[in-house]
């Protein structure tokens, strides 16, 4: 569950401000790969006529997925004729129309409850050691050590938030009394996108709950190109007493970069890395989600991102040599479309991502 909440990919949360009647529409476009350090890339071949392999079953074979996710938040609770479909550009290789489902947080509904995530039992033991910047080795002054003690009780609470929001998962609803999310792939349409598919093109919102709007996808706003490292081989495994200097092909259109690290040792000390070069309270256990390009820019800027052309970041040698397991995040992000006012109020976001399991002593 550690390894969920410090990489939770809770993007709904992030992207809803607090305006008491403004619904919100998303298209998120995200390039997923995923290797498991020690293991070759992993061919499935020819699937059986009408067999599809989700996302999720090719997360550590190498091969590159594209997910879509299409989020509408309305402020209401929807009524029980609501409806509320796409129609998306035939380059999308989707059909015609994708129906939304819905879900109405109603007052009373069960959230995700973080079951094994409790430091509340053993406070005085539970350690959190940050480092951060690229570097083959540990920089004066880190790591910075946290204990669940010196946590305040906001960033306590915090903490526990990002753990519930984990549990839900990546692409579950978003819990919040009194709203309505509308959401696509569903069980009848599953949305595998085919490595051919074009995201460019309008995408036209209809409902009869919440407002309806199109918003087009220029030419520039595409799926991204997979993170593909080059180094370390990962083919082989990693020894994680040494530096891990990784390197990866330049991604075209990538406005921003950012990696970090996650390893335990037993349960109760969790070591983070970030490949930012300053150090942001609060801001290392977090990727980020889905974000527009302007925060993207900014966040280059203050070198919390790595620039769009960057190609290579070290991890400091050492500091994952103790841990039961540990595993290395990256994420870029790519170009976007909105619109400033509109009811529901658009956008659409590009990203690709990568998880790599390094190893550790309980993965040999």
């Amino acid at each position: 569950m550690l390894k969920s909440i410090l990489f939770s990919a809770a993007f709904a949360a992030s992207m809803l401000p607090a305006q008491s009647n403004q619904a919100y529409f998303a298209i998120l476009a995200e390039t997923k790969a995923g290797r498991m350090a020690g293991m070759p890339v992993m061919d499935f071949g020819d699937l059986p006529p009408g067999i599809k392999l989700p996302p999720e079953a090719m997360m550590y074979s190498g091969k590159a997925a594209r997910v879509l996710n299409i989020r509408l938040w309305s402020p209401s609770i929807a009524p029980k004729d609501a409806a509320a479909s796409v129609a998306p550009p035939s380059g999308l290789k989707q059909g015609a129309k994708l129906d939304l489902n819905l879900y109405r947080a109603e007052a009373g509904k069960t959230e995700p409850n973080p079951r094994d995530f409790d430091p509340d039992k053993d406070p005085e033991k539970f350690t959190i050691k940050i480092y951060w910047g690229s570097s083959t080795t540990v920089r004066a002054g880190q790591p910075r050590v946290i204990t669940w003690n010196g946590l305040t009780e906001e960033q306590r609470r915090a903490m526990k938030d990002q753990a519930r929001e984990a549990q839900a998962g990546q692409s579950s609803y978003y819990y919040k009394d009194g709203w309505t999310t509308a959401y696509w792939p569903t069980p009848k349409q599953p949305g595998q996108i085919d490595s051919s598919a074009s995201l460019v093109g309008k995408y036209s919102l209809s409902t009869n709950y919440t407002g309806n709007v199109d918003i087009e996808a220029p030419s520039n706003v595409n799926f991204l190109d997979p993170i593909a490292i080059t180094a370390p081989n990962l083919e082989n495994k990693i020894d994680l007493k040494k530096a891990i200097s990784f390197a990866w092909k330049q991604i075209p259109n990538a406005i921003g970069l950012q990696a970090s690290a996650f390893g335990m040792e037993g349960k109760n000390t969790v070591i983070i890395w970030s490949s930012s070069e300053k150090f942001e309270e609060g801001g290392m256990m977090n990727n980020w989600g889905f974000m527009q390009m302007a925060e993207v820019r900014a966040k280059v800027t203050e070198t919390v991102f790595m620039a769009g052309t960057a190609t290579n970041v070290d991890i400091p040698a050492g500091i994952f040599a103790n841990a039961d397991m540990a595993m290395m995040q990256m994420a870029g992000y790519g170009p976007g479309a909105a619109l400033e006012k509109a009811q529901p109020l658009p956008r659409i976001q590009t990203k690709t991502s990568l998880q790599v399991m390094l190893g550790g002593k309980k993965m040999r």
